[in-house]
């Protein structure tokens, strides 16, 4: 599809013979340091600002399509839509398809199935260049948090690139269309093309700012906080007959400058700080625009960082490379564990080489082959694929790849039973009482020999695992609520009335705390909710409202007999002092009326090692050494103790010897998985295992 102009203006504008577009080695090199940067951050954690790589890429591909499409409308008139997005398909499709087959087969084989099939979903989101939304949904999803990564995760940036052309070249064209009507010339047109894309960039730009302060994770993701940095891009390919007048002595000044700029970003900037993608990347975007600004219209001599034949190949291979990389780096640590140089080496030599062999054998002559020619023979009389043929075997690719993996993921075994479950009742019954005593934490504690109990069975299953919740968040306020819900458990007429407050950490103590509660006669209110640690919070928190709807509620109502409250360590939102002053304000009124407090100590940290060393093919819960040190797990201290202290009457029930022992916090205790993700939730199946233990502290100090 193409709409053409037809008037005078755009006559002559078909008779200008373009300048030859030359290749520009230095934006080869730009491309090598983004992908190199983005490497090293995945794969080392440092540099910090590593992750600005794609917004280098981003300024590189608004330069590049914007000057193509100007070129062929100087060239011909009009802007071929169909020739575009033909030649968007060729150059993306080939090595996406390829990398998203591979890793969706791969993470089938290896992955816990519940991983394995959110792989497949991330793959259909991504082959469809909308993965940056699915990304920013699951990322915002607080029961996602601490997860692992997905496989697929960088495809985001793919669908922000593609979902930006869907509109970019539309709009231009209808720009030229008109101002062609209208026998403008082309410089004009140029102007009014500029002065558009500064609207998207200012529009964008703010949105932007707004967008990184109030959802920081959605802002990373959406293609409306990334545009600008395309745009910018663009902007610069408008102003190309301006930038070719650049004086040649200030171009190396700028070049340097810019890199100099990019190599700051790099080191200094941070994800931790805040700010992005607005303000904070702007130093990367504005960089890298210096660059390309001083070689537009003439070669800048000397800069041979970028230039080098070293860059200019990783440049070539960068695409590939930066699809290859972050599929490597999270399925190998199935297999290899992350922390040694193994993983660093194979990491390295499997991404360089896929990538090396996918850019020489499918993205570069996949490129260049006539996959939509119109023709069915070409000069030397061999068939030229139809676009039908191409598209039927595009879709049954894709299909083998997700038919194949579900396949993978259905067959794959289930959870082995413990030793007697498939005997007789009475077989059974004693298999129960064994288990009741050795699984979980009631093995640190069991005088039998556990391990010949529970074999190498594993509860819950490493394929289920991370969404093991049972019961927790029944009486949940999700992040947008506007109360908390009502929610009595226990006894409704109970001899004492209790209540459970704090936020995911607390709600994973129901599995415990609910059946004390029926068996005590409790009156048990369950106050739960999104980042509603019961301190005082300032006007506009998410949980302000429901906090002091609640506290005036402890104030004003019928006394409670105790109040049972955890936090999580990992609330660092403000710092450890004012966060104790704050918890101290929120319970010394209620302490006041008479109510019990009571603490129980928040879970030891975990980590991503821990889980990625239980989900490793080979893992056994008998032979194994996933989990955390003490000195890390309690390396974030839990506030609430010392508040306690503060507090007349509060007591704090802390079970640390159940998670820690000789200095070191294991992933899995007697055939139970601790924890559901990095963030210290703990899977239910462990915190039933806990009951006996919190019954114990938790019944005198709440009915002394």
């Amino acid at each position: 599809m193409s709409l053409s102009t037809t008037s005078g203006t755009a006559e002559k504008t078909r008779r200008v013979r373009p300048p030859r577009h030359a290749f520009r080695p230095d934006i080869q090199g730009l491309r090598a340091v983004a992908v190199i940067a983005v490497l090293l951050d995945h794969l080392f954690g440092w540099p910090t600002g590593g992750f600005v790589g794609v917004d280098i890429f981003f300024v590189i591909s608004g330069f590049l399509i914007t000057g193509l499409l100007l070129r062929e409308y100087q060239r011909t008139g009009t802007i071929s839509f169909r020739r575009f997005y033909e030649r968007r398909v060729k150059r993306i499709l080939p090595a996406s398809a390829l990398v998203l087959f591979v890793t969706v087969v791969t993470a089938s084989l290896v992955l816990p199935a519940t991983r394995a099939k959110s792989t497949v979903v991330d793959a259909i989101w991504s082959f469809f260049f909308a993965g940056n939304w699915r990304f920013a949904s699951t990322g915002t999803d607080y029961f996602q948090e601490g997860t692992l990564p997905s496989p697929l995760q960088h495809f985001w940036s793919l669908g922000v690139e593609e979902q930006f052309y869907l509109v970019w070249p539309w709009l231009m064209l209808a720009i030229l269309v008109a101002m062609a009507r209208s026998r403008t010339g082309p410089a004009q047109s140029r102007r009014v093309i500029a002065a558009a894309m500064v609207v998207i960039i200012l529009v964008t730009g703010v949105w932007a700012l707004h967008q990184s302060s109030a959802d920081e994770t959605r802002a990373y993701f959406s293609t409306f906080t990334r545009a600008w940095e395309l745009g910018i891009g663009a902007l610069l390919a408008v102003a190309a007959p301006l930038l070719g007048r650049i004086p040649s002595g200030a171009r190396p000044y700028l070049a340097w400058t810019g890199s100099a700029g990019m190599l700051a970003s790099i080191l200094w900037v941070s994800a931790e700080n805040g700010g992005f993608p607005a303000p904070w990347a702007a130093l990367p975007v504005f960089s890298v625009a210096l660059v390309i600004a001083a070689g537009t219209g003439a070669e800048v001599k000397g800069l041979w960082p970028l230039t080098n034949p070293v860059s200019r190949y990783i440049g070539d291979i960068s695409f590939s490379l930066y699809l290859w990389h972050w599929p490597v780096i999270v399925l190998l640590v199935a297999v290899v564990p992350s922390e040694g140089p193994l993983y660093v080496l194979l990491a390295l030599v499997l991404s360089f080489g896929l990538s090396s062999a996918g850019y020489h054998l499918v993205e570069n002559p996949l490129r260049h082959a006539r996959w939509f020619g119109w023709r069915r023979e070409h000069a030397t009389g061999r068939p030229q694929p139809s676009p039908q043929r191409i598209s039927v075997t595009v879709a049954l690719v894709v299909v083998a790849a997700l038919g194949t993996s579900v396949s993978l993921v259905s067959i794959r075994g289930g959870v082995t039973e413990p030793a007697g479950a498939g005997g007789d009742e009475g077989d059974r019954r004693k298999a129960s009482a064994l288990m009741d005593r050795c699984l979980g934490a009631a093995s640190l504690e069991a005088g039998e020999d556990c391990d010949g109990v529970l074999g190498d069975g594993l509860w819950p299953s490493v394929d289920n695992f991370a969404t093991e919740v049972g019961g927790s968040f029944q009486c949940w306020r999700e992040r947008d609520g506007k109360a908390f819900p009502e929610c009595d458990l226990g006894a409704s007429e109970g001899e004492y009335r209790v209540a459970l407050r704090g936020d995911s950490h607390a709600a994973s103590l129901l599995p415990a705390i609910e059946p004390i509660a029926e068996s005590q006669g409790w009156d048990l209110d369950v106050f739960t909710g999104w980042g509603c640690h019961w301190y005082v919070h300032d006007e506009g928190d998410n949980c302000q409202g429901p906090l002091e709807q609640a506290q005036q509620a402890m104030l004003t109502g019928e006394p409670y007999d105790a109040v049972i409250v955890s936090s999580s360590r990992y609330d660092t939102v403000r710092p450890a002092g004012e966060r104790r002053d704050r918890y101290e304000q929120a319970w010394a009124p209620v302490a006041e009326r008479g109510t019990k407090i009571i603490v129980v100590a928040d879970a030891p940290a975990s980590t991503d090692a821990a889980l990625e060393c239980l989900t490793r093919v080979g893992f056994t819960p008998q032979d194994h050494r996933c989990g955390t040190s003490a000195e890390e797990a309690f390396a974030l201290v839990d506030p609430l103790p010392e508040v306690a202290s503060r507090i007349e009457g509060a007591e704090v029930i802390d079970l640390r010897e159940y998670f820690c022992r000789d200095g070191f916090c294991p992933a899995v205790i007697g055939n139970a998985v601790v924890y559901r993700d990095s963030k210290a939730h703990l899977t239910a199946t462990y915190m039933r295992s806990l009951e006996p233990m919190l019954r114990e502290r938790l019944v005198p100090a709440v009915q002394q």
